[in-house]
């Protein structure tokens, strides 16, 4: 009896999964977004693309968002943000969880990338350093400064990417990492702020 429930538990996840995807791609049409072939977001992605942002998809992204699809994610939402004239490219191959891609300028993510559950990709301060412009009642954009994530590139759960950071090909980030600085291909680095712990050329 309890297997039954499982099964149809399973089913019907399975059934909700499959249309939230519609409506997703239902949504991104309605941005105008460029997407490609087998492109599947899972559950509830919030999506806020201001009038000249543009956001672009290559084939085959797998984005889960909330729903508990992912269990390091629990019920956490992904979200994918970009200002005026703001861009965002995603490589063909890509698969994250729950992740929030905010542009000012520019975000690109190359091909067969993978970025871990809860991790946050940004390329601006948010607000300014200067305190007397923060006291503005208006959004005081802080600097901006592109993102790259090279190819191959394996990121893990709960890091946070910041602006002017390129890392490298084949890299890999580990879990919980702060990225301030560009990263080398094919190393492993982590921490915060994160370092270069290995080589992977060997």
């Amino acid at each position: 009896m309890g297997s039954k429930v499982r099964l149809i538990i399973h089913f019907i996840r399975r059934v909700r999964n499959r249309l939230s995807s519609y409506y997703n791609l239902f949504r991104l049409n309605i941005y105008r977004v460029e997407y490609g072939k087998h492109c599947v977001v899972h559950g509830k992605l919030y999506i806020n693309l201001f009038p000249t942002a543009k956001l672009r998809i290559g084939d085959n992204l797998y984005f889960s968002s909330g729903w508990g699809i992912n269990a390091l994610c629990a019920n956490r939402k992904g979200m994918i943000y970009a200002t005026d004239n703001a861009i965002i490219n995603i490589g063909n191959n890509v698969g994250m969880s729950s992740t929030v891609l905010w542009a000012h300028k520019s975000i690109t993510i190359g091909n067969h990338v993978k970025i871990g559950g809860n991790c946050v990709v940004i390329d601006t301060d948010s607000h300014n350093k200067d305190y007397m412009i923060r006291r503005g009642q208006y959004t005081d954009w802080g600097v901006a400064e592109p993102i790259v994530i090279e190819d191959d590139v394996f990121i893990g759960m709960n890091c946070i990417i910041l602006k002017g950071v390129t890392i490298g090909a084949r890299s890999i980030i580990a879990a919980g990492s702060v990225v301030t600085k560009s990263i080398p291909a094919d190393c492993i680095a982590g921490g915060n702020p994160a370092k270069v712990i290995k080589s992977l050329k060997s």
